[in-house]
């Protein structure tokens, strides 16, 4: 092959290097949205330059067809090429499976191998005529093949710059800039194109590819200055149809004027109903309770629905103002909560099961209570509660300088009951004497069980007559009350003993001791009778028996 440099070599080879810029710019950035297509589409333009360099330097007819035969690597797959790139980077690529990008490029295939074959049918080109008065310059003559693969060409390229444009009409700031300089890019060698297919002589060796150096100009000053392989935009549709909330806008008559995917999932219908169809029409299979929660959420009494799945939605409602004169409309955004309800429930739930075990407890702290300090055969206080109360008793009376009286009581031959009777009986008079001393005594008195067969009552403010005489009522009234299925065989009484403070002692202890003593005196001078405790040095006496 004999070459020859000349004045079109020197144009041509600059698009080269054009074109391996634009691809260095696009290679870092060749796993993003677009970057791989723009990448391929630089290399594409780099050998279809090349071809046409080599094809304007060739001084013979085979060589030129040779470089044709080459430039066709990179003519026929550059538009293919930018088509995918626009898809791409106008957000349209998930429509785009890859079958079809795989069918693409099948004309593409076929017109290379029929323009390396071309001596056997002449389907690309039909003749080679050399340009008189310019040198190295041919004039080919096109077959169907070459003006399948152009029509082809300039359709991919129109298709992918009316994305790019609507991209840019619906950006904005360096969005809508960038866009601007593709539409820009892709409008060179679109023109070029049809003027060398339709006046082949007009200009005679400015083939397409020339033009293809300022697009790849301007794609690396797009990616350099605009970012254009960093910042890809998302339409606006796209994140519609791709969020996870659920979007239903209805017009003011309650048809439907749009649903994207994720609310035709949360509302469990089939498909997307169709616009301008009642709102209604969505809720047909729903139950008349979940048709009247759907009516409260239209109605703003409530935000929450549930679906026939069992999926809880929230819904938030806004207000879209009317465009060109149109009225009105209401967007609902739903997004799944069922977790969070859930959560809720179980929550509520929990503190349900809480507040039960809490009073639970509560029921058992105030059985628990009631055993610690009450006597359980006969109800009344016991011995701890005794203890506790008449320390307190003691210390307000002598805040007050007033008197305290305690009665001891002990039932007389009680043993003999027990013995005589049985134990039940025996239980029976027990129970029956703390009933009578509930009855009889004062609000204010405080009656105990100190064990067996012992009582006490405290007497708040009681001098010693008035706890004599109490004593003496409450013995006289056991006496005649107790044990109405005994015999004359035993018959119990009481015996009592009485003591006060601080006539007699000047503590618990010491006023227990007191009364004990009385009680000791009166079963030993013949029971059933009263006595008092005498105001001495308190000493420890022994537990009276029965």
């Amino acid at each position: 092959m004999t070459l020859e440099f000349t004045a079109y070599t020197a144009i041509y080879l600059p698009a080269v290097v054009l074109s391996l810029v634009a691809a260095a710019y696009a290679f870092p950035s060749r796993a993003t949205a677009g970057g791989r297509w723009v990448l391929l589409m630089s290399g594409a333009m780099a050998v279809w330059c090349a071809a046409e360099a080599l094809d304007f330097s060739s001084m013979t007819i085979h060589g030129h067809v040779l470089a044709a035969q080459l430039s066709y690597l990179g003519a026929t797959t550059a538009p293919v090429f930018y088509f995918l790139f626009a898809v791409e980077y106008s957000g349209r690529w998930r429509w785009l499976p890859w079958g079809t990008v795989a069918g693409l490029f099948v004309l593409p295939a076929l017109t290379i191998a029929a323009g390396f074959t071309n001596a056997w049918h002449h389907l690309v080109w039909t003749s080679f005529t050399p340009l008189a008065g310019a040198a190295n310059v041919i004039v080919y003559g096109h077959g169907p093949v070459y003006w399948a693969i152009t029509i082809y060409s300039l359709l991919l390229a129109l298709i992918g710059t009316v994305f790019v444009v609507d991209t840019a009409i619906k950006s904005r700031g360096i969005y809508r800039a960038r866009s601007i300089v593709i539409v820009t890019a892709a409008v060179f060698p679109w023109v070029g194109q049809l003027a060398y297919s339709m006046v082949p002589t007009a200009l005679a060796g400015l083939d397409p590819s020339l033009t293809l150096s300022v697009t790849c100009a301007l794609i690396a000053v797009a990616i350099a200055r605009y970012r254009l392989l960093d910042l890809v935009p998302v339409p606006r549709e796209v994140l519609v149809e791709e969020m996870g909330d659920g979007i239903v806008v209805l017009d003011g008559s309650g048809r439907v004027l749009e649903t994207n995917p994720a609310a035709v999932a949360l509302l469990g219908l089939d498909s997307a109903p169709q616009p301008g169809s009642p709102s209604s029409d969505m809720f047909a299979t729903w139950s008349q309770a979940g048709r009247d929660a759907v009516r409260a959420v239209y109605e703003d009494r409530s935000t929450t629905l549930e679906s026939p799945q069992g999926a809880f939605i929230g819904v938030e409602r806004s207000r879209i103002g009317g465009l060109n004169g149109l009225g009105e409309r209401d967007l609902f955004v739903l997004r799944d909560i069922t977790g969070q309800v859930r959560a809720e429930r179980a929550l509520q739930d929990a503190y349900r099961t809480l507040q039960s075990r809490m009073i639970e407890i509560e029921r058992l702290q105030a059985e628990l209570l009631e055993q610690a300090t009450h006597d359980s055969l006969t109800g009344l206080h016991n011995r701890r509660y005794l203890d506790e109360e008449l320390t307190r008793e003691l210390a307000r009376a002598e805040r007050a300088g007033s008197p305290v009286s305690l009665l001891m009581l002990d039932v007389d031959h009680f043993k003999d009951v027990n013995d005589t009777y049985g134990h039940a009986t025996g239980d029976r008079v027990l129970r029956a004497i703390a009933h009578l001393l509930q009855e009889v005594t004062r609000a204010g008195d405080m009656t105990c069980r100190l064990g067996g067969d012992e009582f006490v009552v405290v007497l708040p403010e009681a001098t010693t007559e008035d706890a004599v005489s109490r004593a003496e009522d409450l013995r006289r009234i056991l006496r005649e009350s107790m044990c109405d299925g005994c015999d004359d065989r035993v018959r119990p009484t009481v015996s009592v003993g009485v003591a006060a403070y601080p006539l007699h002692a000047d503590g618990v202890d010491r006023l227990m001791a007191a009364a004990d003593r009385a009680l000791y005196a009166s079963k030993g001078a013949g029971r059933d009778r009263v006595s008092v405790a005498v105001a001495a040095a308190p000493v420890d006496g022994e537990p009276a028996g029965s």
